[in-house]
């Protein structure tokens, strides 16, 4: 999919390195400012992707460094950084061509693995409870809730400052690496079908329709539950940090083969059909809520675990 030309292939470097650092300022466009550099990669190759993830990282960086200059802080600008990097760190190893021969979700996989690693000093200053870390997290907090109460509705009700710092804690080590995934795996998705689109190519991308997850992987499935499950009831420590995260990324998996089961299924069904079945999702996304949203991909997830048992389609695995 590369194009050839060295002054285009210059000009679309900077140009995307420079739409993804403006994505990155502008808090609105932040979660999904993976996509121009993912662009990039799939329109002109590994190198001119690889330097316009480091020429995105250096502007970020420079960036970061003016912000703070009145009070630099090179250990708060280590951690104002990491997010960045670790998403371009990823990027990079997910387009890497030593990983093309693997299944799209290995090639995902990994290049969350390998992103975010960069996490691992923050999670250890989150687990340890650093007093700096953790004044930050009551800064920002109190400043919420003063927000709050200032709004003079009694109608809210705020809980203390060390219960929601805590809760923030216990969400973000349970779900940073499938959140980590989700997020990478969209911004790429996205991104190789806008190259897809420029490029006039065609095709489905991400296969779902043949996509399987591994007969063994049930079992990752249902240790890394049980051991969630153990957790509710019995402090696991660490352990019930990586159970939670393991679940939860084994389990988007599963949805996404659910998703393919439904494709599948959903063929001979009119065109007109699928279209306001797909607008009633969308309805039922915004006015359901979160519970029933979570609910049903909770149960997307199990469909594509029951194929294990059930034949729903007759495809060749991915």
């Amino acid at each position: 999919m590369e194009v050839s030309g060295k002054k285009p292939a210059l000009v679309e470097t900077l140009v995307l390195s420079a739409g993804a650092v403006v994505f990155f300022e502008l808090s609105s466009f932040i979660v999904i400012f993976v996509i121009p550099l993912a662009i990039l990669f799939k329109r002109r190759g590994f190198s001119a992707g690889l330097g316009g993830c480091m020429l995105a990282a250096a502007a970020i960086t420079a960036i970061k460094l003016y912000q703070m200059r009145a009070a630099p802080r090179y250990d708060f600008l280590g951690l104002a950084v990491c997010v960045p990097l670790s998403f371009l760190i990823g990027l990079a190893v997910l387009e890497a061509p030593r990983f093309a021969r693997l299944r799209t979700w290995q090639r995902i996989v990994y290049a969350s693995l390998a992103g975010s690693s960069v996490y691992l000093p923050l999670l250890y200053l989150l687990v340890t409870g650093d007093s700096e870390i953790i004044a930050v997290l009551y800064a920002q907090v109190e400043t919420t809730m003063s927000a709050l109460r200032g709004s003079g509705n009694p109608g809210i009700l705020v809980p203390s400052v060390e219960e929601i710092v805590n809760l923030s804690r216990r969400v973000f080590l349970n779900t940073f690496l499938p959140v980590y995934f989700f997020t990478l795996a969209a911004n790429w998705v996205i991104g190789v079908k806008m190259a897809m689109r420029l490029s006039g190519k065609t095709g489905e991308f991400p296969a779902y329709r043949s996509f399987r997850m591994p007969e063994k992987a049930v079992y990752v499935f249902l240790v890394s539950w049980a051991l969630v499950f153990m957790s509710l009831f019995r402090d696991l420590g660490v352990v019930s940090i990586a159970a939670w995260n393991c679940a939860l990324l084994v389990s988007i998996l599963y949805m996404c083969q659910g998703v393919g089961i439904i494709k599948v299924r959903m063929e001979s069904v009119p065109r007109p059909v699928r279209l306001i079945a797909a607008l009633m999702c969308v309805v039922m996304a915004f006015t359901m809520g979160v519970i029933a949203v979570l609910g049903c991909m909770a149960g997307v997830s199990l469909l594509g675990v029951s194929e294990l048992w059930i034949n729903f389609r007759n495809k060749t695995r991915s």
